[in-house]
């Protein structure tokens, strides 16, 4: 292995930086507001290393902030993003690691604004760890086995929070999971078998294990068309709720539809968790450079699972901060039905992308329920060869809580330039703002925030 990584082609960038800031809201508090200028000092670097049997993607950045008039919240701030795939016996043995470590903001409906920097009220750090090695052995062309363990801790540090009620919990879990899914001889009728299996431990809330068996298969019925159906068997152990409601056989089906080469949908009913359910996936290709995907899931969730769920890497391969708060963070056991729809796309000079959510969580210690929705999108354009504009924002907001009160509706923009002043040296200019008005009015939080940025990248 030191070999291969020696041999592979590495681009190290290191870069150094620094920013003014001026915010309305220094202490990030729901009254009482006071404003300060913010001088941010950062440097870190860039790496990516691609060889015969290693994959690294990996940037960091540690900065320092000194307010002008309130030295107490002067800190250091750190951000590292890092993924790795690793090829330990040709063709059968990987291992798969990650590392997230960001601060974060965040609330009662998961939102976040965009002033990153060192504050004294709804902040935490939050340390996101992923190390999974698995095997993969193909059956004579007629399946593919596979074997998992993946190993995911998330720990939170110097949480400073209004919201009592949303404190998060450092959660650690284990997983295994099983798979023999058809092969390449099966050109139409497809099938597979899986299995998984964790174990869920909260500092704070609630363990979670679950064992889960499934069969699946889908047969066509012309190149349209094809039927689709499961089977199985789930086992919950979990604190503080009935387990009884939620274990036991479930099954399903539906259909597939390809009407052409640009569309996949997907739907299955059943009875699952104690209840009757419904899946279903969509992906549209609008175009070469565009997409469209949207779906609705039912599932047990557990208290952390937010972050265990989530990936460093994008779609595309690029790096993405998995630890923000989608629909809020919760400590207790729910049965989550999840509507999520996705558009992404580029024409030209044009980028953009839009996301929306609709959340609906049963808590299962206390049969009380909770919805959350939002929707974000970012618009950005290429002015010209070294200026580029963008443009994004997003509302969500909590139409029911879990505690009577405490309906939060938030929504924020975010506007701004970058300039390529030389291909080593750039600059960024960008207005923000933040409002969050709660029901109680404990929880409200109005923050504008004007950045200026240079950085010197070697």
């Amino acid at each position: 292995m030191a070999g291969n990584a020696l041999a592979a082609e590495w681009m190290f960038n290191p870069y150094i930086g620094a920013g003014e800031t001026y915010t309305d809201n220094a202490f990030g508090v729901s009254t009482n507001r006071q404003d300060d200028f913010i001088t941010n000092l950062f440097a870190g670097f860039n790496v990516e290393g691609v060889g015969r049997r290693i994959q690294l993607i990996a940037e960091y950045e540690l900065g320092y902030d000194k307010y002008a008039r309130f030295s107490e919240l002067d800190g250091f701030t750190h951000n590292l993003l890092g993924s790795a795939k690793t090829e330990l016996v040709m063709e059968h043995l990987f291992l798969d690691t990650e590392i997230a470590l960001t601060q974060e903001r965040f609330s009662s409906d998961g939102d976040t604004s965009f002033s990153n920097r060192t504050t004294t009220s709804a902040t935490t750090r939050v340390l996101n760890t992923r190390i999974s090695p698995y095997y993969v052995h193909d059956i004579g062309g007629f399946a593919t086995a596979t074997a998992r363990y993946t190993h995911q801790m998330t720990n939170f540090s110097n949480t400073k929070s209004d919201i009592g009620s949303s404190e998060p919990s450092d959660t650690e879990t284990n997983r295994v999971d099983l798979s023999l899914l058809s092969g390449r001889e099966f050109a139409r009728t497809k099938w597979g078998v899986e299995a998984f299996a964790f174990d869920n431990q909260v500092s704070d809330g609630d363990d979670l294990k679950r064992a889960t068996g499934k069969a699946s298969a889908q047969m066509p019925i012309n190149r349209f068309v094809a039927l689709i159906g499961s089977a199985g068997w789930d086992e919950f152990d979990g604190d503080n709720i009935n387990n009884d409601d939620i274990s036991g056989a479930f099954y399903g089906g539906g259909v597939r539809l390809t009407p052409g080469p640009r569309t996949d949908f997907s739907i299955q009913v059943g009875h699952r968790f104690g209840g009757g359910i419904v899946d279903a996936d969509l992906t549209y290709d609008i175009s070469s450079e565009a997409s469209f995907v949207a779906s609705y899931q039912v599932d047990i969730a557990g208290s952390g699972e937010t972050f265990a769920d989530t990936r460093v890497l994008d779609q595309y391969g690029r790096l993405e901060n998995p630890n923000y708060f989608p629909g809020g963070y919760v400590t207790e056991i729910t049965k989550t039905k999840t509507l999520s729809m996705g558009l992404d796309g580029v024409k030209g000079r044009n980028s953009y992308s839009a996301s929306g959510s609709y959340i609906i969580r049963r808590f299962l210690d206390d049969g009380t329920e909770e919805e959350v929705a939002s929707i974000d999108g970012r618009y950005a354009r290429q002015l010209s060869r070294k200026l580029e504009w963008s443009i994004l924002g997003g509302y969500s907001k909590v139409l029911r809580s879990q505690v009577t009160g405490d309906e939060d509706t938030s929504y924020y923009g975010q506007t701004g330039i970058n300039y390529q002043f030389t291909p080593t040296l750039s600059g960024d200019f960008s207005y923000s703002h933040f409002n969050r008005n709660s029901e109680n009015g404990v929880d409200d939080y109005r923050e504008n925030v004007i950045s200026i940025n240079i950085r010197k990248d070697f």
